[in-house]
């Protein structure tokens, strides 16, 4: 318990206890004793842990996940939303489950929504608004929106963000990152997935959604790219009525990209919709280099055939120039179905580990590869092909970077509705001319010779800093400051367990100590004496049986005999 107290305050110890309690209800009982968490819970619960292990059985351990998430609240169901788009942390029964977590919750009252714009904003509403409608027209865990009037007759909405959750969520993350580190710490098999790691980028992740000042600054950016596309919209930002935790943005008139029968309704040529999708998001991607991270239809509102509108900036992507390449490249690679190309730009891309097996590689990336490529086009389900080749490069202990993984969820996202408004689209295909626009732009001469430049200019500092580098080292060594520092894996635990041992063994000695002590004054018959009985040696043996209750509770709940 010390350990615990030690990272996390009596709240978070709470909702640990909470969070215990529900994984132990959904049968996993085996990994919180693995975790040694379940000393956290009473005997009985611990009990009834076990019973619930069987009456979970006839679920599946992925059907229990995500039943716990469930319960579990707005950050777990965000963080089980995330971990679906990670294939290369969890297994695919798992994927499938996680896919099917809704982040509709039931919205905070029209009060509570109102109050905290007001907090925000600084005076009451009315100053600032003619009418805003009581019910949200979207509410989900992180905000809530609800469609308003200005004083200035502007049709806007509000995204009030829920009372509360930014301290709900950095509780709930706190205890992430702790259970990140005791699976990593305590079951060994997590460690190649590098669970505190993972935590530390989807948290990254929530926290930027919190932030709605960094989604206004980046609609403003989506919004001064497509300035001269006409056939993309995006919303303007009312920067007065803004601010961390409000977003009042222009209203937004469409339908919902996924509501094919109302596209239908309207004549609108749905093949048409598709194809500007993926237009617009390669442009984002090869041109921009900054992509809306989250296509769901809900994000996406079709104005006619030939204009869409795109909202909610919460998560974006963003690649450099030489990443921007390499993506290109990749695809190139693909639609050529050379893998030796695939493995250079991964290499060049420094992602490759030292000792992984190349021709090892190159064979099962060639067998993924030809498992979709040898299909019909129309029967091709280019997002499938992502997800192993993310599971692929994991097993090899390949570490993509977290950009290429948005970048893949967001072109599974964008297959999976662009095959419900023309299934006959191809989006690799689609692709090509966007990618292979960048890759000639590479092999420009003029492009050349500017990248020359900079790989002389990096060379350049390089030699430059060199002599004054290697004198600051010299002058440490001789002067005996130089300082080599070893990092550890493993050993704190290893340190708290020989405490741990040695604690108990200290508390065995002092008891038994106490016990002969007082065998001996009882039998030496010193005095005062109860009943005949000498008062110290009677309270020597209770302090002892107290101390050793004590140490057999701590075992016990150890869970280690």
């Amino acid at each position: 318990m010390k350990t615990l107290k030690a990272h996390l305050a009596y709240r978070n110890i709470k909702r640990l206890r909470f969070i215990v309690g529900v994984l132990l209800r959904y049968g996993f009982l085996p990994l919180m004793e693995r975790l040694r968490l379940t000393r956290l819970i009473s005997i009985p619960a611990r009990i009834t842990g076990r019973r619930q292990v069987r009456a979970c059985e006839t679920l599946t351990e992925a059907v229990r996940l995500r039943l716990a998430i469930e319960e579990l609240g707005p950050t777990f169901i965000k963080l089980g939303q995330l971990l679906s788009t990670r294939p290369d942390v969890l297994p695919d029964e798992y994927i499938a489950e996680l896919l099917k977590l809704q982040d509709n919750v039931p919205p905070v009252s029209f009060g509570e929504a109102v109050a905290v714009l007001e907090k925000e904003l600084g005076r009451p509403w009315k100053e600032f608004f003619t009418s805003i409608e009581r019910t949200p027209v979207a509410a989900a865990s992180i905000a809530q929106v609800h469609r308003a009037v200005t004083t200035s007759g502007r049709e806007v909405v509000i995204k009030i963000q829920r009372p509360g959750i930014e301290e709900t969520i950095a509780g709930d993350i706190s205890i992430l990152k702790y259970l990140a580190g005791l699976l990593a710490s305590r079951v060994p098999e997590s460690r190649p997935y590098d669970p505190v790691g993972v935590m530390d980028e989807l948290s990254g992740i929530i926290a930027r959604e919190l932030n709605f000042n960094l989604e206004a600054s980046f609609t403003e950016k989506f919004r001064d790219n497509f300035s001269g596309d006409k056939r993309v919209m995006v919303p303007g930002v009312d920067w007065d009525l803004s601010s961390r935790r409000v977003l009042t943005m222009d209203y937004v008139c469409g339908i919902k990209a996924d509501r094919v029968d109302e596209l239908k309704e309207r004549g609108i040529d749905r093949e048409k919709v598709a194809r500007l999708l993926i237009e617009v998001f390669f442009r984002q991607v090869f041109e921009f280099g900054l992509f809306h991270g989250d296509l769901h239809p809900g994000n996406i509102f079709v104005i006619d055939e030939n204009k869409i509108a795109l909202v909610d900036f919460g998560i974006v992507g963003r690649m450099d120039k030489q990443m921007r390449r390499d993506v290109a490249e990749i695809i190139m690679s693909l639609l050529k179905e050379d893998y030796e190309a695939v493995t250079k730009v991964y290499l060049r891309m420094g992602i490759l580990p030292s000792d992984i097996n190349r021709q090892r590689f190159q064979r099962e990336y060639a067998d993924t590869l030809v498992n979709y490529l040898g299909r019909p086009a129309a029967s091709v389900r280019f997002g499938e092909l992502l997800m192993d080749h993310v599971r692929l490069a994991a097993s090899h202990h390949i570490r993509l970077p977290t950009e290429i993984i948005l970048l893949d969820k967001c072109i599974i996202e964008l297959e999976g509705l662009t095959r419900l408004l023309a299934p006959s689209l191809n989006i690799v295909k689609e692709s090509e001319p966007y990618a292979m626009s960048l890759f000639k732009k590479s092999l420009d001469p003029r492009f050349v010779f500017a990248d020359t430049l900079t790989t002389i200019n990096e060379y350049k500092e390089l030699t430059r800093d060199f002599p004054v580098r290697a004198r600051n080292i010299m002058d440490e060594l001789a002067e005996g400051r130089l300082r080599i520092e070893f990092l550890h894996r493993g050993l704190d635990d290893f340190m708290r367990e020989m405490d741990t041992s040695s604690n108990r063994l200290t508390f065995g000695l002092i008891i038994s100590a106490l016990v002969i002590a007082s065998a001996l004054v009882i039998a030496s018959g010193v005095k005062p004496a109860v009943f005949g009985y000498p008062v110290i040696g009677i309270l020597g043996f209770v302090v002892a049986s107290c101390l050793g209750l004590w140490l057999v509770i701590q075992i016990l709940r150890s869970g280690k005999l």
